[in-house]
């Protein structure tokens, strides 16, 4: 179209443009804001015309402009004083010309009297009107080029799909046509023209398949892999590379620039090729793809070459001066970012200025060409700077403009070097800020663009035009342009119109076009100013196009040039005779790579197998799937048990594990905790990093794998399309990284890389990732996954096995994930009728509702928190009475989701049949409906399909299946599913996340909805709905629909009550079993208590009371079969006559020996076990049965030899003996006596090749003896003290010992020299073993500590302190990955080696545990205490599966309010505290940062004191849960802390040796008391507070003036003290040690008494009543003992003759505190049990009598059946019946 105006141009118009304009794409609001109120008349649909109209003062003017890619760009820009411009559309014409003019932040339109209107000219580029700024002449203009033409390609035939590319030729033809198809739109940008129909016919078999779309893609990047890997990269390579680059996604293009960069960069000398083909590549790329540091390398290198020109010839020069106009181009067209103007523009504009000065016409103008197109590129320097450098040159402007538009001219000086204005970028282009859109801002960019010409955009223009092959567009441009006169314009459109004649891909005729409008340039004087260099130069191109390689384009060219001899005067025929004397100049006119004869590159990637396309279509297919919106990299740990210390980046951890030795990495998190999101984006982050070769990526889905115990992989790779052809060729040659989710989901039980015999030879070369739900393992879970050896002999790989547990989100964590929830939302907007909430609205509802941050502290869950958050606060301001459970999340998420699909559904456009269909569905309730169709799927997956969560549905197979009432094509079901939380893959389907599936069959058995609050009675119709949904399955196996279900019960009373109904009726239903048992198992797992509650009767067969509170409950008679009890409470409970067959209790009976236990051991093949006693007996076990097989006589040392067959053993501790006996097991009659130490044998070890034995001894030396000839072979000194315990390392190649020195020390067994001397212990090393693999040594040491050392450095690898008395020693497990340790504190603790966590506490024994040793399988532990027992503990499941995820009591302190109304614990968690009679947890007090070993109440009841390893002593608000005051001073861990009865003070003891005592008011601090010289382990005060008590591991108590802080007396006991109690009303001190022997000292004269001498019992606490009347003890056997101590009464009807009277006692297990309080008319005892269970009693006195009532507990990982009555119990094995009786229980069970 060519815009004829009425408006015209003065003769004055400057020939001077714009001072910038860059075509832009402004995709940016702001830009199309600021454009549409500039004018508002604009839309992308009509045609904008701006034209130059007349000459008014410096302006800041809005310009329009329509670049090249069809984008829409707005310049806000200064013109030049000269120009000024009117606006008009294609419709309207204006009346009168108007300016658009910024001032002030406002846009107005100033209208400009300028008489007559002349002509003026318009520019078309892509339909639309081009912002002409180009005052045309009045003069006609020749038409050369008639019509614009299709872009020329380069077109050749293509092979049918399948079929091989003959060329590269074809194959670049092949994605040209490839991508006007997929994207018409995109493609336009580089190709112009749409398909035509043979086109389209030849592409479309191409582009309909996605194998051959993916194989082309395969084929054009792997040709630049080859490209890449050659080190040559000649030529013809380069120019065949060269003919895909347009076509190359980013990564790709990025990879072949460095390439061809690289190579420039080390070319010695310029080589023409390689410097056209980078200009070539660097010319075809999409603008994004350019970086400006690949613009400045390729700059250094030309600079290098031209500062080097001397020894070039003349036509380097000649390119090289062409590179640097074209790559300035490419410069100013990628408006490239990070481009420094000092550092990198200055030095380029210089060298330019230098090159001005050649004498060479071709080099000058193409200097000249790159020097304005240098001021037009991008750079760093802001408005500030540019002012300053110009200012010298724009004082008069600034004054000017200031007079113009009236401003003060001291304040626009100011403005002009004070202020830094923002601006914006747009497409490269500046836009200024709207509030600073000003006429100062014009002036200072103005001042930016001084020196940019016309003539330069102008013919950016026109090579645009050609580039889009628009031939009449360019030729209207040549003259219309009002630069046309400009010689570097002519110049410039003479290149243009050269490139064109000898651009083969041209028709012809186009080419003899090119060279018409040539001849009508050097021969028509109207059409241009006349210039004898612009006629040379047309001379010149046609001489070179006359020698051109096609025939017809030369001879016209050479036809051409004769008929100009006669053109002009007389002049100009001189100038042609003497310039066709002259040879033809050699100057380039195009810059282009010619087509590669051969298509090598190709060729070899052809000869891959095709097996390389398929897999680069999986990569394809899965890197384009989405990812999840809102993604933040997960946290894990090592463990599940692992503190937060030990948190690691999971990504990390397993690209590290992936590139080491390791083959199974085990992905263990809770349902909902991110395992199957970042399995994804592992996938994700390894094909993108995938270049052939590397080991393939495969994401497996388990539970959609039918049976992926067997050929796993195969069977996901023919679910990806791969031929049974390929799939062998993989096995054989390819190793895998395959990522197998949801192991919990597929509910396998076998060990997948085992039975699949990955790495085994022939089969799959793989490394493993698998993720699990903790929920579903059991204690012994690694057995799953271990990778085995070659040899399945050898067992687990435990060194090729790591693992990792996905920590939950903590709050900076959390924080991240709302800012970019919130972003992704404010993008898509909420929902409707929600509103937008901030991250601050978010934050702070996270934050202030209770609990809610905890509970949101997965992925999943937080996600559901964030999308119901909205609705669920409301209006609501107070938060923190808003109660929000998981449950409840989960009910808002699915009503939301339902409602937001019925609203799309009625605002969407449907036939009258799906009208009709959702008309029904709104009738009959949509949100019911939906919620129906959800519940019923989710019941037909469990009943159905066996739980599988993934259901494959075609229609053809399935339809007569269950399966169609859920995926058949009928259109309520369709409308329904794809409204539901149900997602498809192909022909599979899934709820959207494991748990939803799970939520909605929790919601059959009970939905809120569905069940009428009122509607109570047996035999309503809900109530009968509900057992029969209790009576489908049993789902006490399925702990997330427990949970689920738990939570109802505590929301919904109506609930509870139905499911006590349930198993009340179960009383009389002889078939309510498995409903009953179902309804029992979700009320013990909501807290729900049967504490002293008729139960008989009820039968729950198979229920799982695991952790449940049956305190003196009756459950006489009651159908218990197949109950799982482990950990469960029955103290005193009535169980006469219960069914009990198949029971379990989670352990076994302890084994009862003749004295205390000394040491504890298996066979090697676990068929027997040894213990030795203190009584001089060792006693052997036959494991099968447990029954003691033989006694010996013997001392401490016993092992078994390594072929099970002999026993090695100390002989007496009585006698001293110092003998060795290797005996037969059976007999004891020894083989060999071994003679030879001087003192007892405290250790015996065989060498694990049994030829050799060690011993060590009292006499501080370790032997070595050889077993076949009993000869002494080494003696090792060194140790000055007995020498304790002695192990060999695995390997035999060293031997480590330990002793009461403090010391261990390492031999080396082959020549007998010591190795290594480990310190660190402050006293005895007990006892010392290797880890399986010989990497580290474990000791146990007096000084409360397990250490693990490295055992070739002798570096400490890990350090467990805070135990509570001395570690006897350590056990590694079989597999090496926990660590047992035991000791004095009676009782076992696991814990993981690597990170030195708790996994578990095994409690039980009374007293100290002197031995602990794992079964050869690692299923079992046994440990021998001084209580005479040998206890049998489980590692499958029981105790450590039920802690998971709750609150942690190990080492807990506890302390009572001075009210009774509150309870205080802490440990490692911080500090809690509950209510006393609910239990309900009110508060979390958090700030210390390591173990908390006190915490007491003030006695006012109002703060709190803790005393922690962190060093430090808080004091607490009780009301505020607030930090008060922070005692620092301590030099180490701080062990305990006491307020004074004042309150005023708070005294504290720590490792440091002291006691410190503080201002409890203002906490400074007052005075340091010393004197012990251990470890100070506690401190009391006297009631008076006259006295104040501190004991010591030195064994001595020191009393202390609390006034003067003066000592008083030391009392000094025998063995260690760890309580001290102040006897109220009294001047005695009751000591207990830590052999559970009480004392009572007089705290004036220092004199111990007789009271308690005469005790038949030693106990393990006590406590006063608050009153003083009463005192509480509990012994080691558990019985718990209450005093009348008021009166002091004698010796009487139950008194004794130490003035205390018993009033009651009662069996409650080994409490090791107790706490006292008084509540109304009764009284409340708080015990910690050995077990670190935490109970809270109810002391009932009736008439006289006393009981005790178990009020709640919490933390019980122990079986209680104290008191227990199991008179004529039915169906108990034997073992049971021990354990049982062992646990105390009463009666005479009737067993199996």
């Amino acid at each position: 179209m060519e815009a004829k105006s009425p408006h015209g141009t003065p003769s004055s118009i400057s020939n001077a443009g714009p001072s910038q304009l860059t075509p832009t794409d402004a995709r940016d609001n702001r830009s199309n804001s600021i454009l549409r109120r500039l004018f508002p008349q604009f839309t992308r649909q009509r045609r904008t015309v701006f034209h130059a109209i007349a000459t008014v003062p410096l302006v800041s003017v809005g310009i329009v402009h329509q670049n090249c890619q069809g984008g829409v760009s707005l310049v806000s820009t200064l013109i030049r004083p000269t120009d000024i411009y009117a606006y008009e559309d294609e419709q309207n014409f204006l009346t009168e010309p108007v300016a658009v003019v910024v001032n002030d932040d406002t846009s107005s339109m100033l209208p400009i009297a300028q008489e007559p209107p002349v002509a003026t000219g318009s520019l078309e580029v892509e339909g639309e009107v081009l912002a002409a700024l180009y005052p045309t002449a009045s003069q006609p203009w020749l038409t050369i080029f008639p019509q614009n033409i299709a872009t020329p390609t380069l077109s050749t035939v293509l092979p049918l799909p399948g079929d091989c590319f003959k060329d590269t030729t074809q194959l670049a033809y092949c994605c040209n046509l490839l991508r006007m198809y997929v994207s018409p739109s995109s493609a336009a940008a580089v190709i112009h023209t749409p398909l035509d129909r043979t086109q389209h016919a030849l592409i479309e078999p191409y582009a309909e398949s996605k194998r051959e779309v993916s194989r082309i893609r395969w084929l054009t990047q792997g040709v630049v892999d080859e490209f890449a890997a050659d080190s040559l990269k000649s030529t013809e390579f380069l120019s065949e590379v060269l003919l895909l680059a347009p076509y190359l996604d980013e990564e790709y293009y990025r990879k072949l620039l460095s390439c061809v960069i690289d190579k420039f960069e080390a070319s010695t000398l310029l080589d023409i090729d390689l410097l056209q083909g980078l200009v070539q590549l660097v010319e075809s790329a999409s603008p994004e793809y350019i970086e400006a540091e690949d613009l400045i390398r390729m700059f250094a290198v030309l600079c290098t070459c031209w500062h080097g020109s001397d020894q070039q010839p003349s036509k380097h020069l000649y390119y090289l001066a062409q590179a640097f106009s074209r790559l300035i181009d490419v410069m100013v067209d990628s408006m490239a970012k990070d481009v420094r103007r000092a550092a990198d523009h200055e030095p380029l504009a210089a060298l330019l200025d230098q090159m001005k000065d050649s004498f060479d016409p071709y080099l000058r103008h193409q200097v000249i060409y790159a020097s304005q197109g240098l001021l037009h590129a991008p750079n760093d320097e802001t408005r500030r700077q540019s002012v300053l450098r110009h200012a010298d040159n724009i004082t008069m402007g600034l004054l000017g403009v200031a007079s113009v538009c009236q401003l003060d001219p001291d304040q626009l000086n100011d403005e002009t070097e004070s202020r830094e204005t923002d601006t914006e970028v747009v497409g490269g282009v500046e836009i200024l800020p709207e509030s600073d859109q000003d006429v100062l801002e014009g002036v200072q960019s103005r001042v930016r663009s001084d020196g940019r010409l016309l003539w330069y955009t102008a013919l950016r223009e026109a090579q645009e035009h050609i580039r889009n092959g628009r031939l009449r567009d360019f030729n209207h441009l040549i003259f219309e342009a009002p630069c046309r006169d400009h010689v570097e314009f002519q110049w410039g459109i003479c290149c243009m119109l050269g490139e064109i004649a000898v651009d083969p891909l041209w028709e012809s005729a186009t080419c003899q076009h090119a060279v018409d409008l040539l001849s009508q340039l050097y021969k028509n004087d109207a059409i241009r100013s006349p210039n004898e260099g612009i006629d040379k130069w047309i001379l010149n191109i046609l001489r070179q196009i006359g020698d051109s390689a096609d025939t017809t384009v030369s001879d016209y060219a050479q036809s051409t040039l004769q008929d100009l001899e006669k053109e002009g005067d007389v002049g100009r025929q001189e100038l042609y005779r003497g310039f066709l004397e002259c040879p033809v100049s050699s100057y380039p006119i195009k810059i282009c790579m010619p087509v590669p004869s051969s298509s090598e590159l190709l060729a070899k990637v052809m000869a891959i197998p095709a097996i390389e396309s398929d897999l680069l279509n999986l990569k394809i297919r899965r890197l384009i799937q989405p990812g999840n919106p809102v993604y933040i990299p997960p946290q894990a740990k090592p463990t599940l048990q692992s503190a937060d210390k030990t948190l690691f980046p999971l990504m990390e951890k397993a690209l590290d594990f992936l590139n080491g030795p390791g083959l199974v990495f085990l992905l263990l998190g809770d349902s909902g905790g991110g395992k199957s999101t970042f399995n994804r984006q592992l996938e994700r982050t390894l094909w993108k990093a995938y270049k052939r070769g590397d080991p393939i990526p495969l994401h497996i889905n388990l539970p959609s794998i039918d049976n992926p115990q067997q050929d796993l992989i195969a069977k996901q790779l023919r679910r990806l399309d791969f031929t049974d052809y390929e799939i062998q060729e993989l096995k054989q040659n390819r190793q895998f990284i395959i990522i197998c989710d949801g192991y919990d989901e597929s509910q396998l039980k076998k060990n997948i890389y085992t039975t699949n015999e990955l790495n085994s030879p022939g089969k799959w070369r793989v490394k493993v990732v698998i993720s699990c739900r903790t929920q579903y393992l059991g204690q012994d879970y690694r057995s799953l996954f271990q990778p085995t050896t070659e040899s399945r002999y050898d067992g687990p790989a435990t060194t090729l096995f790591q693992e990792a547990a996905i920590a939950k989100f903590y709050r900076p964590q959390i924080l991240q994930y709302v800012e970019q929830y919130v972003k992704e939302l404010s993008a898509r907007g909420p929902p409707q009728g929600q509103p937008l909430w901030t991250v601050r609205d978010y934050m702070g509802s996270l934050v202030n509702i209770p609990n809610l941050l905890d509970m949101s502290s997965n992925p999943f869950l937080l996600t559901l928190t964030l999308d119901t958050l909205p609705n669920v606060v409301g209006t609501r301001d107070n938060l923190a009475t808003i109660r929000i459970s998981r449950v409840q999340l989960y009910d808002s998420f699915v009503e939301r989701w339902l409602k937001v699909n019925k609203r799309r559904l009625l605002e969407s456009q449907m036939c009258m049949d799906k009208q009709r269909v959702l008309d029904l569905l709104l009738e009959d309730g949509f949100l019911d409906n939906g919620l129906r169709f959800q519940k019923d799927l989710a019941a037909a997956i469990f009943l159905k399909n066996a739980g599988h969560p993934v259901i494959k549905y075609t229609h053809l197979r399935d339809g007569t299946t269950w399966k169609a009432a859920f995926f058949s094509p009928d259109e309520p079901i369709k409308m329904l599913r794809e409204s539901s939380t149900v997602d498809r893959s192909g022909a599979y389907f899934r709820f959207l996340h494991r748990s939803l599936l799970e939520y909605f069959y929790s919601r059959t058995i009970y939905d809120p909805r569905e069940h009428a609050a009122d509607a109570t009675s047996a035999g309503d119709a809900s109530y009968i709905d509900l057992k029969a949904n209790l009576a489908r399955m049993s789902i006490i196996d399925e702990p997330s629909i427990l949970r689920f279900l738990a939570e109802r019960v505590e929301m919904d009373p109506n609930f509870k009550e139905r499911l006590l109904d349930i198993v009340e009726d179960s009383k009389t239903d002889t078939e309510a079993g498995q409903v009953a048992a179902n309804a029992m198992t979700i009320l013990v797992k909501a807290g729900v208590r049967f504490n002293g509650v008729d139960l008989r009767r009820i039968r729950i067969p198979g229920a799982d009371l695991r952790g449940g509170q049956f305190d003196s409950a009756n459950l006489e008679g009651a159908d218990l079969s197949g109950v799982n009890m482990t950990n469960t409470w029955l103290r005193q409970a009535d169980l006469r006559k219960a069914v009990m067959t198949r029971a379990q209790f989670g352990e076994l009976p302890y084994l009862e020996l003749d004295g205390p236990v000394l040491m504890c051991v298996f066979s090697s093949d676990g068929q027997y076990f040894a213990a030795s006693t203190t009584l001089d007996t060792i006693n052997i076990f036959a494991t099968a049965t447990w029954e003691r097989i033989a006694q010996h006589p013997g001392g401490l040392a016993i092992t078994f030899s390594p072929t099970s067959k002999e026993l090695a053993m100390g002989m007496g501790l009585k006698d001293c003996a110092s003998t060795v006996h290797l005996s037969n097991i059976l007999t004891g009659i020894p083989r060999l006596v071994l003679a030879g130490h001087t003192d007892c044998v405290n250790s015996v070890a065989y060498s694990p090749d049994g030829a050799q034995i060690a011993s060590a001894s009292e006499d501080h030396t370790v032997r070595i003896w050889s077993t076949e000839t009993g000869d002494s072979l080494r003696i090792f000194t060194g140790h000055t003290k007995a020498a304790n315990t002695v192990a060999f390392s695995p390997a035999s190649l060293q031997l480590a010992s330990c002793s009461d020195d403090g010391t261990i020390r390492t031999w080396d067994l082959e020549n007998g020299e010591p190795l290594l001397v480990l310190e660190g212990h402050q006293v005895s090393v007990h006892s010392i073993t290797y880890s399986p693999d010989g990497h580290l040594i474990g000791s146990g040491g007096w000084d409360h500590s397990a250490r693990l050392w490295d055992a070739n450095t002798g570096e400490i690898q890990n350090m467990r302190l805070g135990y509570t008395a001395p570690v006897a020693g350590l056990a590694f497990s079989p597999d090496g990955l926990q660590v047992a340790s035991y000791g004095y504190d009676g009782r076992v603790h696991l814990w993981d080696p690597k990170t030195g966590e708790s996994i578990s506490i095994l409690s039980g024994h009374s007293f100290e545990v002197g031995s602990a040793v794992y079964s050869p399988a690692g299923d079992c532990i046994a440990s021998g205490g001084s209580d005479k027992t040998v206890r049998l503990w489980r590692l499958e499941g029981s105790a450590t599966r039920n802690s998971v995820g709750s609150y942690a009591l190990a080492s807990v302190a506890v302390d009572i309010s001075p009210d009774g109304n509150q309870i205080v614990t802490s440990n490692m968690g911080g500090l809690r505290l509950w209510e006393t009679l609910t239990g309900r947890k009110t508060a979390v007090l958090s700030g210390h940062t390591h173990h908390t070993g006190t915490v007491k109440f003030s006695p006012c009841g109002q703060r709190l004191v803790s005393a922690s390893w962190d060093k430090t002593v808080r004091i607490w608000c009780v009301k505020t849960g607030s930090v008060l005051h922070v005692l620092e001073g301590h030099d180490g861990p701080v062990e305990s802390a006491a307020f004074s009865p004042t309150d005023h003070e708070v005294a504290s003891t720590g490792v440091d040796k002291t006691v410190r005592t503080w201002d409890s008011q203002t906490g400074e601090k007052r005075s340091i008391l010393e004197g012990h010289t251990g470890i100070v382990r506690g401190v009391v005060y006297s009631p008076s507070g006259h006295q104040m008590a501190s004991w010591s591991m030195d064994g001595s108590v020191r009393l202390w003036n609390p006034l003067t802080k003066k000592h008083i007396l030391t009392l000094n006991h025998p063995v260690p003290i760890i309580q001290a109690i102040f006897w109220p009303g009294r001047e005695d001190l009751i000591l207990i040690a830590l052999n559970a022997e009480a004392s009572c000292w007089n705290t004036q004269s220092g004199e111990r008494s007789n009271r308690f001498s005469n005790f038949g019992f030693k106990f393990r606490t006590c406590s006063f009543s608050p009153g003083g009347e009463f005192m509480a003890t509990c012994d080691k056997d558990g019985v718990l003992r209450l005093w009348n101590v008021g009166s002091g009464a004698g010796a009487g009807a139950g008194g004794d003759d130490n003035g205390l009277e018993e009033v009651f006692h009662t069996t409650t297990g080994v409490a090791v505190h107790i706490r006292w309080a008084r509540i109304a008319d009764y009284q409340v005892l708080v015990t910690v049990m050995s077990s670190q269970s935490l109970n809270v009693w109810k002391l009932v006195e009736d008439r006289g009598t006393y009981k005790l009532q178990l009020l709640w507990a919490m933390g019980c990982t122990e079986l209680s059946f104290e008191a227990a009555k199991v008179d004529e119990v039915v169906g108990l094995s034997l073992v049971n019946s021990l354990l049982l009786k062992q646990r105390g229980a009463v009666g005479e069970v009737a067993s199996e």
